[in-house]
């Protein structure tokens, strides 16, 4: 039988109650699809332009309920409705024809808004009762004859007043036979392809006999007379008599819809109410993929044991399988329930007929299946579970580095499965299996769907993971690889919260809105600044601008290199700490020593900013061992001229108990050591501040050359300026000055052939020029190639001096490796000052933070030239350099 006349039988009431039932039970509307395919064959030609663009509106907000009311207001969606879905399947082509393109947008924007508020069955009974001011469309109108003898080309009427024929438009409609008179319905067929439908009607000689064009139009005919039949009279079954066996009734109808419809609803919205707040219904039309192959296991090798949850179709167990070789292999068992219908089996099944084609280090394995009933999918079993429980149990431990190489894995998981055109539609950590500590398993294919050489997939019925949808796939159940990588930053927005929910603030029906708008998930404490810029644009709204699978891989590869590198730093910095600055609440003075109650500290002049104070090593204390004298200590500006340390340079102190003071014998001989002792320090204190005073001096004038390349090969002596906001040295003038401290020198002249050192500096000297000349240029993702490539080539400048370092005066290595490490401190500072450039590139602060990010990459370059002076140095001094060739 057709399906055309099957629920015309109803009464508009009953069709109401049947509408309302159907959209509880989330079923399609088999009563409106069939008179909309009516309304555009028959009338949509003949309606006004405002019926139609009314009706045509209707249909798309029931068509796409989740859809918002100013998604239309945007290009891309309305081109998406043009290219992908179509206008003809709500509007008549000829309308599309006589209005201007740009028009016709406009008006279907603006009455879409008007019904945007309307739920999807009362759009269904809008387009009913505004169809129903155009056309009788509680009947049915057939073009047949009427065989009396002879035929008679009529129109017959089948509508709730019984079966009526009109001959002319302008004639009354002559009733032939009303329902509660018919007691059987035959279909006979013709050898010219046509048909007779043969009516017996109680107290007629003879049948009524309607010869029609097809024997489907007369099925259709006898499937709606026999609905009014058992809807008006008091027949309980149907009355059609089967062709072929005159005492068979057929039993194929559906039963008649009533008042109360709870009882029909399926088998699948019964079990909807799992995790109802992650996935919510949207139902669609659409073909279904058929099972695969057997990938047969017998069911007696499997034994189950615990419960480890419910899945959307059944629980899903624990077990153990026993191979062909006697191995057990510890397994998870999704199990089918016995009455589940033959569409949710199949639905079950798809999920195993994908697994057995993948094959990727990370994505969960296919261990087989058992296709008789109750049906099982055996898998492998991973002791940790899912990656969300796992999260939740472990924050406290996992470091962000674990969090980026599981997004990495997922990722790579990802890209495979781009790459055999397959869409997973639910991406997150409930699907995602922990196998170790390092290493998570993508699973859950039971959304999965291969789009061979289609563009998108498109949904069917089904329930959806909304949270973590792409607009599109909201708005018209487009699935594609683009969807897909939005559910990914999706998913690694979850692993870097640690398992939290996705808008878990807000219910499923207002995510839409909120992406439509233009706001997204807010970053993840941990999560670094580079890591969600990555994410922002998975979240793009055009699918064409998101990155591919293929280019995520990459970058997020730099990523969790970049975090590696980080991670190693801070493992060394822990166990060599450098020099910090510390700025306490309130500067305070150091209380005087109990041993000297007549000592008076000297005035602080910090020269570098106010209340500051250096955490000075031990090292460096008054109270270490050794003590290297401020008079001896080199500096890296004067490194070239500075005499190697010798034993006598260094002198003994010992640690500063009471005992160990030297007590005077008398008042005169206190005051005299008091006295030598302040001259002393004044000493010491003019020195240093002197040689802050021209080390500053000299910087200014290398940032003023910004290319420390000029300054290599420039062999004039800089002159000290004065500068604002410094003070200027005001000590005795008949001291003797500093060693080397008369002017600063240019780098040693000296044969560069097979230099290593000198070549690996010019390379980072060219990293940070080019670092400097590309920054604005570049978006906010792109630092990290610039400051990835300083960072390689310093990383060859430390190698290269390592190699020479051994063939190097023992007395000359402590300087080398303190400017080494002062370099790795420079690469560290310079990260940092990216990550604050990256996490406010769209502030008011974006421009302050790439000052900061070029100042770190000038102290670099400045400090690599110290290290090249100090290699200089100590070549010089180990008789391995030569003056260059004439």
């Amino acid at each position: 039988m057709g399906d055309e006349g099957d629920l015309n039988f109803l009464p508009m009431e009953q069709g109401e109650n049947a509408c309302k039932s159907t959209s509880k039970t989330s079923q399609p509307w088999p009563v409106e699809a069939q008179l909309r395919n009516d309304y555009m064959q028959r009338y949509a030609s003949k309606v006004s332009e405002g019926m139609a663009l009314q009706l045509g509106c209707l249909e798309l907000r029931r068509f796409f309920k989740d859809m918002p009311h100013n998604a239309l207001d945007k290009k891309s969606n309305f081109e998406l409705l043009e290219k992908e879905v179509g206008l003809d399947l709500f509007f008549p082509k000829q309308m599309q024809e006589n209005l201007k393109p740009k028009q016709f947008r406009k008006m279907i924007q603006q009455t879409f808004q008007q019904y945007a508020s309307l739920r999807e069955e009362e759009c269904v009974m809008k387009f009913f009762n505004t169809l129903a001011g155009f056309a009788n469309i509680d009947q049915e109108t057939y073009r047949c004859e009427l065989i009396q003898g002879w035929n008679i080309t009529v129109d017959l009427v089948i509508g709730p007043k019984g079966i009526r024929q009109l001959t002319s438009q302008d004639a009354k409609p002559t009733c032939l036979a009303e329902f509660k008179q018919i007691k059987s319905i035959r279909c006979l067929p013709l050898e010219d392809g046509q048909a007779v439908l043969q009516l017996g009607i109680e107290g007629a000689p003879q049948a009524l006999s309607i010869k029609t064009s097809s024997l489907a139009e007369a099925e259709n005919m006898a499937d709606l007379i026999d609905g009014y039949c058992r809807l008006q009279g008091e027949h309980q079954g149907s009355l059609i008599v089967h062709p072929r066996k005159d005492g068979e009734k057929r039993n194929s109808l559906p039963q008649i819809p009533m008042l109360n419809l709870e009882a029909r609803r399926s088998h699948l919205s019964e079990s909807c109410s799992i995790e109802s707040d992650i996935y919510a219904e949207i139902p669609d039309e659409t073909l279904r993929r058929t099972g695969g192959p057997q990938y047969g296991i017998v069911r007696e090798d499997v034994v189950l044991n615990r419960i480890l949850g419910e899945g959307f179709f059944g629980e899903v167990y624990e077990g153990v399988y026993t191979n062909h070789k006697g191995e057990n292999i510890n397994v998870a068992v999704k199990t089918c329930k016995k009455d589940c219908t033959l569409d949710n089996k199949e639905k079950f099944m798809s999920e195993a007929v994908i697994m057995k084609n993948l094959d990727h280090p990370h994505i969960v394995k296919l261990i087989g299946i058992i296709e008789e009933e109750p049906t099982w999918i055996i898998m492998e079993l991973y002791p940790y579970g899912e990656l969300g429980h796992y999260l939740e149990r472990n924050k406290n431990s996992l470091k962000v580095l674990t969090l980026v190489l599981y997004s990495l894995q997922i990722c790579k998981a990802m890209a495979y499965l781009e790459s055999i055109n397959c869409v997973h539609r639910d991406i997150a950590v409930r699907n995602i299996l922990v196998a170790s500590p390092e290493c998570v398993k993508l699973g859950d294919f039971g959304l999965s769907r291969y789009i061979e050489d289609e563009d998108y997939y498109k949904a069917s019925v089904t329930r959806l993971p909304i949270k973590w949808m792409s607009p599109e796939s909201i708005n018209f159940r487009r699935f594609t690889t683009a969807s897909d990588v939005w559910m990914f930053a999706v998913c690694m927005w979850e692993i870097l919260s640690f398992g939290k929910q996705p808008f878990f603030w807000l219910e499923n029906k207002d995510v839409i809105g909120v992406l439509e708008k233009g706001d997204r998930l807010p970053k993840p404490d941990l999560c670094p600044p580079i890591l969600y810029t990555l994410m922002t644009r998975c979240w793009d709204y055009d699918p064409s601008d998101r990155p591919r699978f293929t280019e995520l891989v990459c970058s997020l590869s730099d990523i969790y290199q970049m975090e590696k590198d980080m991670a190693m730093e801070q493992e060394r910095n822990a166990r060599y700490r450098t020099p910090k600055i510390l700025e306490p609440t309130a500067f305070q003075e150091p209380p005087p020593k109990p041993s000297r109650p007549k000592y008076r500290p000297p005035p602080q002049t910090n020269l570098l900013a106010p209340k500051l104070q250096f955490q000075v090593p031990e090292g460096l204390c008054a109270s270490s061992p050794t003590l290297t004298s401020p008079m001896e200590y080199p500096s890296p500006v004067n490194s070239l001229h500075t005499p190697p340390l010798h034993r006598h340079n260094v002198f003994k102190r010992h640690s500063m108990r009471e005992e160990d003071f030297i007590r005077p014998s008398s008042r005169e001989e206190a005051q005299q050591l008091w006295e030598a002792e302040k001259i002393k320090m004044r000493q010491i204190l003019d020195k240093q501040q002197k040689q802050m005073v021209e080390d500053y001096q000299w910087l200014r004038q290398e940032e003023k050359s910004l290319d420390p390349m000029v300054y290599m090969n420039d062999k004039s002596p800089l002159t000290p300026e004065k500068e604002v906001g410094y003070m200027e040295f005001t000590g005795p003038p008949q001291k003797p000055p500093r060693l080397g401290a008369q002017s600063i020198q240019p780098t040693a002249n000296l044969d560069r052939t097979d230099d290593l050192v000198y070549l690996n500096v010019m390379a980072l000297v060219r990293a940070v020029l080019d670092l400097k000349n590309e920054l604005c240029q570049l978006p906010p993702e792109g630092y990290v190639v610039v400051v990835k490539n300083v960072g390689l080539t310093l990383r060859k400048l430390i190698g290269s001096v390592d190699d020479l370092l051994p063939s190097l005066p023992s007395s000359s290595r402590t300087e080398i490796e303190g400017t080494q490490k002062l370099l790795n401190k420079d690469l560290a500072e310079l990260i940092n000052k990216m990550r604050l450039a990256q996490q406010n590139a769209v502030t008011s602060l974006s421009e302050e933070c790439k000052r900061q990010m070029l100042t770190a990459s000038h102290t670099l370059a400045v400090d690599a030239k110290n290290l090249l002076d100090a290699v200089d140095q100590a070549k010089v001094l180990a008789n391995l350099a030569h003056p260059p060739a004439e």
